[in-house]
């Protein structure tokens, strides 16, 4: 339902502003507290109105490592956990980890979105997988291109991952496939067959009903996300 052509890459220049305002809509799916502040702050005081489409799931509220220093909320440096990416929202997070600009050792980027994330990065620490970047994609309409193509040029080397829970027919695969290929070919990176997908099958239901059979995929696919080998191309 968004009008953006996912095959060209728009004028990203922030402060032009053009991206967001000849697109249609904003869809987030934010993972913190204070990405949730700065993104209905953000609406609040743009000078043009564009409806804003919030996905978070109740998961997150109760979530023990879904938080945000106070830092986050302000400009002040020298507070605990002060942000260097700045007190604002951010269309996309990059991995918790202080990696340089280029870091060719990283041999798999994830990119995903919602409360995945904390599962991935739990299953991280788990197998001490320092080889592979998490990234987070907060703002998915418009798609954040410019950001995007600077987490593929810190990982040049990296296997690109696009990971959900939901069904592959459902979530934001259809959506992100299109233009992550756009963005990638635009870096020489590869094509549509270089996006590896890592989620739950093609389904005709939101989810089993069952809830050892959802755990049970759930943790097939972080494993997954997480595995040595190569994750072969959805498309064969």
């Amino acid at each position: 339902m968004s009008d953006d052509n996912p095959y060209v890459i728009p004028e990203m220049e922030q402060t032009l502003r053009k991206q967001i305002q000849e697109c249609n809509w904003q869809v987030v799916n934010v993972t913190t507290p204070a990405n949730y502040f700065h993104v209905l702050r953000r609406q609040i005081h743009r000078e043009f109105r564009k409806p804003l489409i919030v996905m978070a799931p109740k998961n997150l509220l109760r979530h023990k490592d879904c938080k945000s220093n106070l830092s986050e909320f302000d400009d002040v440096q020298g507070h605990l956990g002060f942000d260097k990416q700045g007190t604002r929202f951010k269309r996309l997070i990059k991995d918790k980890n202080d990696h340089s600009d280029l870091e060719e050792g990283i041999r798999r980027l994830i990119l995903c979105s919602g409360k995945v994330y904390y599962e991935l990065e739990d299953g991280r620490d788990k197998v001490n997988g320092s080889d592979v970047a998490i990234c987070r994609v907060e703002q998915l309409c418009p798609f954040p291109h410019d950001l995007i193509q600077r987490e593929l040029k810190r990982y040049p080397n990296a296997e690109v991952v696009w990971c959900q829970e939901e069904p592959m027919n459902m979530g934001a695969y259809s959506y992100i496939a299109p233009r992550l290929c756009t963005a990638m070919k635009a870096l020489g990176r590869g094509d549509m067959d270089d996006i590896k997908y890592v989620g739950r099958p093609p389904a005709a239901a939101t989810a089993t009903g069952f809830y050892q059979v959802h755990f049970n995929e759930q943790t097939e696919l972080v494993q997954k996300a997480l595995q040595r080998e190569p994750i072969n191309s959805p498309r064969g």
